[in-house]
């Protein structure tokens, strides 16, 4: 993976055919130490091809959520059988530790290990950072996360609420 130059998306944009991008989010509870990732996965056409919540128990901050939620959407990309991955969220110092050639000596220093070890799975896979505002799905699936214990998912389908904040998105 070659580091690119970390730009700002203000929106989410589709990636380039045969890539599927997924994005990713946290929500964390600090009085719980829970945080439940949220990632959805879309095509070139802006689709919904799978998506998933899971629940994480005994988490340290908001920066360990993201970087979870991070490390979930690559694993499960792996599990879909995806190769060619854009991950794409909007955690910034998560994406930057990913990017960065300098090994990482932070508390988050096993996630991104993990995450890393996982690259010989893809023929192709990248992170991205994007603003809040093209993060919506992401977002919206943490939300609905919160209400199940369980992980969840769905395949080329996701709950109202998510499918809405796609749209919303790609600006329709």
């Amino acid at each position: 993976m070659v580091p690119i130059p970390l730009q700002k998306q203000e929106k989410w944009t589709p990636p380039e055919s045969n890539i599927i991008k997924l994005n990713f989010d946290a929500s964390f509870s600090s009085s719980s130490h829970t945080s439940v990732s949220g990632v959805i996965a879309r095509n070139s056409r802006g689709e919904i091809m799978a998506a998933c919540t899971y629940p994480h128990m005994r988490v340290a901050d908001a920066f360990m959520a993201e970087a979870m939620a991070c490390e979930q959407a690559v694993t499960f990309a792996i599990e879909l059988g995806f190769r060619s991955v854009q991950v794409e969220g909007d955690s910034l110092s998560v994406i930057k530790k990913l990017v960065s050639a300098a090994p990482d000596k932070s508390i988050l220093s096993p996630i991104i290990r993990d995450i890393s070890s996982k690259k010989g799975f893809f023929e192709s896979l990248t992170f991205s950072f994007v603003g809040r505002c093209g993060n919506g799905a992401a977002h919206a699936l943490c939300r609905e996360g919160l209400h199940h214990n369980n992980p969840r998912y769905w395949m080329e389908e996701a709950p109202k609420v998510v499918v809405q904040a796609a749209a919303k998105d790609l600006g329709s």
